[in-house]
């Protein structure tokens, strides 16, 4: 690693020197609180590498952007524990709210209490395999091709039926 090139960065107000390339995942490794990271004052994914000279600041979980950032994965989570149960089903809008999330789908029977405890456990299910939510910026081309099955996330904003 000697032959590595280092970048300097100011990590929560400390001047710190890592390899060029190191993520913000690497950086706060031992930090499990940390769900996203301050760059340069803009929140930026773990896994995105940091640049030299910025200034970085580890947004833990507890806190409001933490907060929106836990519940805007764990309506990723919903939905996929919804379409695994019910492979028919569509999406609607999923955000963030104030005091937790909501995500639309649209399928042919209402859920039932049962069908919620079996999501609860499924939504268990998938966060312990431990899989990996990775943002990925595509053009729009490829937005649509990604969710030309999703009629719902295909309408233009405005556009609502």
């Amino acid at each position: 690693m000697s032959d590595a090139q280092q970048i300097t960065l100011l990590v929560d107000g400390e001047e710190t020197k890592v390899t060029t390339g190191t993520t913000g995942a690497e950086l706060f490794f031992e930090r499990r609180d940390v769900v996203v990271a301050r760059v340069d004052g803009e929140l930026r994914d773990l896994d995105q590498e940091l640049p030299e000279g910025a200034e970085v600041e580890g947004v833990t979980i507890d806190s409001p952007d933490g907060l929106n950032v836990l519940r805007h994965s764990t309506a990723h989570v919903m939905a996929q524990a919804v379409q695994q149960l019910r492979p028919d089903a569509k999406l609607g809008i999923g955000p963030y709210i104030t005091d937790g999330f909501y995500f639309d789908f649209d399928v042919a029977e209402p859920f039932t209490p049962e069908d919620l405890k079996t999501l609860e456990k499924m939504m268990q299910k998938i966060i312990n395999q431990n899989q990996k939510f990775v943002r990925r910026v595509v053009s729009e081309d490829e937005a649509r091709e990604a969710m030309k099955n999703e009629p719902y996330k295909l309408e233009a904003p405005g556009q609502e039926k």
